[in-house]
């Protein structure tokens, strides 16, 4: 009995001897492996800011809440524990652990998931909660530094700078369409549990791969002019019932955009409760007919041809048949004897007919090319429209009078404002910008796309252009309402049947107003676009001009730009009574 007892002493002796001295440094190193637990090191997302730094879109500190199955004993204890505090039903969160245990079982516990996600970007007073707990209800529960995406200035600026989800992934806007340059590359680190533990400790032979954190992006947009354009534009949307409004503000010299605002919009920081339409940003993304705006562009060519003077003279009937169709001006009138000046002041259809008629259609065709008709501005803003040019062997018999005055081709309000920019800038068209720079972490600056200036019209017929557009806002002009103490505006009214209704809808309109000003020493655009107003008036002179008026009165007093130093010259309209 004695010999059997020593000789198995001696098995268990040698077994032992062999796992420790021999094979020893193998199981360790399993048993190491086992405990190895990888991690990734988030990239914090670069911020966007206004032109002056503000914070438009930023990171705070928060949490992820992820539970180490191999750990959790009760899976049922540790949800019916968070439930409260994660606002989660508990079912779901032991559902999640319960999933990958199931998935576990029978595998090597080297080959086992310890990664059960829980909760994602949770704020700090969760991690307190939550470390507060009996360590029975958080057994296996661990918290991972992350950060969260706030907007600290809510609603302004939303449909240019667009928002991420709560789980991280962009989903609109500049943060959807810059998110390469933005989100940065994770890191990842390994460390080692302790054994039967919760606790995690970095081993010194740990491996850590350091995260890129993402870069910074600065917009053209000016916060307080955008503030005051989402204000202005929000009041006259629903003053007038209309289905959505637009306005831009940008700089005549650079084409940055101080301002690009919607009705409706919606707060970034709660955007599961805004309706789907509020996400679209309508100044780039939506095509209208822009009606009396575009006549400019008629204009503009004919004098560039010289086929036309400003204080060339027409004979101007109340309508008038081209090819199939009879056309006719807003209000009825009797025959008048305009000038070209006049024409554009009183924005007639027929006047603006009779210019384009001078012109052949693959002329005018040309020049709305060369204004950025039919091709997309590239500002790089999510959905941005080309607006519709069909090519002028396809226009039919009327469509090459209506595309004189604005009808039978769509822009964005961008792509209109672009062309006043084009005229305010000596005729030379600067393609429009939302993003001033954008640089990386470690401070190095990430090149733009350049922006090529393109010359439409010579500066002769650029300032004839904004003398004739002055008139527009003259006494007289369908522009009034637009003037501004002090500043000579320049600009035009656009009124236009919404197509549809197998043709055009009756009592369904695009009101627009876009000025310049000051139309001396032209500094900033303004467009204006009101869709389908149902209350009051819709001509664009009435209903948009006013909120051109606010927007840049607001941006004239924010930018320092010094009021006009002479008085507007009486314009000669020609014979446009009655």
């Amino acid at each position: 009995m004695l010999l059997a007892f020593l000789f198995l002493v001696s098995l268990v002796a040698g077994r032992l001897f062999e796992v420790q001295g021999v094979e020893g440094p193998a199981y360790a190193q399993d048993a190491f492996h086992d405990r190895l637990v990888k991690q990734p090191l988030p990239a914090v997302r670069g911020d966007i800011t206004d032109r002056h730094g503000v914070a438009l879109a930023t990171n705070v500190l928060a949490y992820d809440v992820i539970a180490d199955p191999t750990i959790v004993k009760d899976p049922a204890r540790v949800g019916a524990a968070l439930a409260p505090i994660l606002h989660e039903p508990a079912a779901d969160i032991t559902g999640q652990i319960t999933r990958v245990q199931q998935r576990n079982a029978g595998k090597p516990l080297k080959e086992q998931s310890r990664y059960a996600p829980l909760a994602q970007r949770q704020p700090p007073a969760v991690r307190a909660q939550i470390a507060a707990l009996p360590a029975q209800d958080r057994s296996g529960v661990q918290l991972r530094t992350t950060s969260k995406r706030t907007y600290p200035s809510g609603s302004i600026g939303a449909n240019v700078v667009g928002h991420v989800r709560t789980d991280g992934t962009a989903a609109a806007g500049l943060e959807y369409m810059l998110d390469g340059v933005l989100k940065g590359v994770d890191g990842t680190a390994r460390y080692e549990r302790a054994p039967q533990s919760t606790a995690v400790m970095p081993t010194g032979t740990e491996t850590v791969k350091e995260p890129v954190d993402g870069a910074a992006v600065k917009l053209t947009l000016d916060r307080d002019i955008q503030w005051r354009a989402q204000e202005a534009i929000a009041a006259q949307v629903k003053a007038s019932d209309a289905d959505w409004g637009s306005v831009i503000a940008l700089d005549v010299k650079t084409g940055q955009v101080y301002a690009m605002a919607n009705s409706p919009t919606y707060d970034p920081n709660d955007y599961r409760h805004a309706a789907s339409a509020a996400f679209t940003d309508q100044a780039v993304a939506s095509s209208f007919e822009p009606g009396s705006t575009s006549k400019v562009m008629t204009v503009a060519s004919a004098l560039q041809e010289g086929v036309v003077t400003p204080s060339k003279v027409f004979t101007v009937p109340y309508t008038k048949k081209m090819s199939d169709k009879l056309f006719h001006d807003d209000e009825p009138h009797r025959v008048w004897h305009p000038t070209v000046t006049g024409i554009l002041a009183k924005s007639s259809n027929v006047g603006t007919i009779q210019i384009a008629n001078l012109m052949s259609p693959a002329t005018l065709y040309s020049y709305l090319q060369k204004f950025g008709i039919g091709t997309k501005p590239q500002t790089g803003l999510q959905g941005e429209a080309a607006g519709i040019l069909a090519k002028y062997t396809e226009w039919s018999g009327s469509q090459r009078y209506t595309v004189a005055f604005g009808q039978g081709l769509a822009t964005s309000l961008l792509q209109v404002a672009d062309v006043y920019q084009t005229l305010a800038n000596g005729g030379v068209r600067i393609p429009p910008t939302v993003v001033q720079s954008v640089t990386k972490a470690d401070g190095t600056p990430v090149p733009l796309a350049p922006r090529t200036p393109v010359r439409v019209v010579d500066p002769q017929v650029a300032k004839q252009m904004m003398s004739m557009m002055e008139a527009v806002t003259y006494e007289g002009g369908t522009g009034k309402y637009a003037t501004i103490p002090g500043y000579r505006v320049a600009g035009k009214t656009g009124t236009a049947q919404v197509p549809g209704c197998g043709g055009y809808c009756q009592g369904k309109y695009q009101s627009s107003f876009v000025g310049v000003v000051p139309a001396d020493n032209p500094r900033l655009v303004v467009a204006v676009t009101i869709s389908v107003p149902k209350k009051g008036s819709h001509f664009g002179g009435t209903i948009a001009a006013p909120v051109f008026n606010q927007v840049a009165s607001f941006a004239l007093q924010t930018l320092d730009i010094p009021p006009s130093g002479t008085t507007s010259p009486k314009p000669d309209f020609g014979d446009v009574r009655g």
